[in-house]
């Protein structure tokens, strides 16, 4: 038996016990998922009802629903896509358009990507210092900034990416 036949039967058996040990660390953890889920469906489908989804908060140890967090989540959500949308969507027109010269097209992608990569702690983090720090209070102003900071370099960089889509297309129309 030559050495690479003999290098080769050691990677074969290393790669068996790898994806053994994959196989079972994914199944392990797929049955800790599939036991959570079975005991929140035993648990919690028999909460689900009307109340629930049409009743204010109420104070601890007593009935109620999860109306005004659901409506506080979709008011978040609105006010947060009314700031980024518009400011996502000019500023990934003019990267697109316009942002061929100069120095603000690169130093606006660079900021873009540093918002992209930044973890929402650090968006939450810089929030609270600049806004709720100073108002002394909490509120859902505060989380609306934050979520549409998070939101504005994500449609920054898909409105760019769409549009040197279609401009890639012009171009191939026109060469043909």
């Amino acid at each position: 038996m030559s050495d690479t036949t003999a290098l080769y039967r050691k990677r074969v058996r290393t790669n068996r016990l790898a994806l053994m040990l994959s196989t079972f660390a994914m199944l392990t953890g797929m049955g800790f998922l599939a036991w959570i889920l079975v005991v929140l469906l035993y648990k919690g489908f028999g909460a689900l009802s009307l109340t629930l989804f049409t009743q204010a908060t109420p104070a601890p140890s007593s009935d109620g629903g999860l109306y005004n967090a659901i409506l506080g989540s979709t008011m978040m959500v609105g006010v947060a896509t009314f700031i980024a949308t518009p400011i996502g969507i000019l500023a990934g027109v003019y990267l697109s358009e316009f942002g061929r010269k100069g120095w603000l097209a690169p130093t606006t992608r660079f900021i873009n990507d540093i918002l992209l990569s930044a973890p929402s702690i650090v968006i939450g983090v810089f929030i609270y210092a600049v806004y709720v720090a100073q108002v002394q209070h909490f509120s859902g102003w505060a989380g609306s900034m934050a979520l549409a900071l998070i939101a504005i370099p994500v449609v920054v960089r898909t409105t760019e990416n769409m549009l040197n889509l279609e401009i890639g297309r012009a171009s191939c129309r026109e060469r043909v």
